[in-house]
């Protein structure tokens, strides 16, 4: 059930015009954008919530069961806002938003929440986007767990992994582009691969905050598991994180001498994989299935 102040209920209820819904976004990175449908900009607990021409809000959809609340929002590409090229870069993707509504002529009695929750799908056009809102319980249709597995389950640098990924960080500048997928920086100088499975953040122009899976990484070249959706320069400056693979040599499930959690970062104590034993695949339980059926 959504609570709404009274003071605006009993303005709601007599019919108001002064209505107007107001969108707070927040990117990955941490950027912030107000927007609302009056036709004024207004100030909101000290956030300027600009009027944007061409912005429009589609219908809630929500009901009493749980089930996930839908909607999207439309608008026109501008420079100032959303703009093609950080659509097809990814960084408006995963974006937190919370949308309410206020009545634009006293902004003191308060507000109605309506929906809070994460942009997923959008696309857009050669004027205008769409962008599709998923409430926060959309959260709880996802599968939650572990899998047992023999490869590590751990993301590098999180809870389980405890590397600190951010003292690995290299800032650097590229000094060469081949293509939207491999560029060259002359002064890396770190082993093949040490970058592989890594992420690649772009930290200046239109693309700022842009962040792509390194495929591969040899002699300071870098090759990216996808193209960029855009022609690369020599930027001035980008961010790399070293990558894990995920392996550990244990009983012949990888190469020997193979171990990204022992050579690459000393962390083997915090390896959350499973051991050969107590993990035996559907290739030795259909081994021990035929086994049986010969002997009887």
């Amino acid at each position: 059930m959504k609570t709404i102040p009274i003071a605006l209920r009993n303005e709601f209820a007599k019919g108001s015009t002064t209505r107007a819904w107001c969108w707070y976004f927040e990117q990955k990175g941490g950027a912030v954008f107000t927007v609302t449908t009056w036709s004024r900009d207004l100030l909101i607990d000290g956030l300027i919530y600009k009027a944007k021409d061409g912005v429009n809000p589609m219908a809630i959809e929500s009901t009493a069961d749980g089930a996930v609340s839908n909607s999207e929002i439309t608008g026109a590409l501008s420079d100032d806002f959303v703009t093609e090229e950080q659509i097809v870069g990814g960084i408006w993707d995963n974006c937190f938003v919370t949308v309410f509504e206020v009545n634009a002529r006293d902004l003191t009695m308060g507000r109605m929440s309506l929906v809070s929750g994460w942009l997923g799908q959008l696309s857009c056009g050669r004027m205008d986007f769409k962008a599709e809102l998923r409430s926060l319980a959309q959260a709880l249709q996802q599968t939650i767990g572990d899998v047992y597995q023999p490869m590590c389950r751990a993301r590098l640098g999180d809870s389980m992994c405890k590397v600190d990924v951010e003292a690995l960080r290299v800032t650097s500048t590229l000094t060469a582009v081949t293509s939207r997928r491999t560029f060259t920086d002359s002064a890396r100088g770190e082993a093949s691969d040490w970058f592989g499975a890594g992420l690649f953040r772009v930290l200046a122009g239109p693309y700022t905050g842009m962040e792509m899976e390194v495929y591969a990484f040899a002699a300071g070249v870098f090759t990216l598991s996808l193209p960029l959706p855009f022609d690369p320069t020599v930027w001035p400056a980008y961010s790399v994180v070293p990558g894990c693979r995920k392996r550990h040599e244990r009983g012949g499930l990888f190469p020997a001498g193979i171990s990204d959690c022992r050579d690459k970062f000393n962390n083997v104590i915090n390896f959350q994989g499973e051991w050969p034993a107590g993990f035996p695949g559907n290739n030795r339980i259909l081994g021990l299935g035929s086994m049986v059926g010969q002997q009887s």
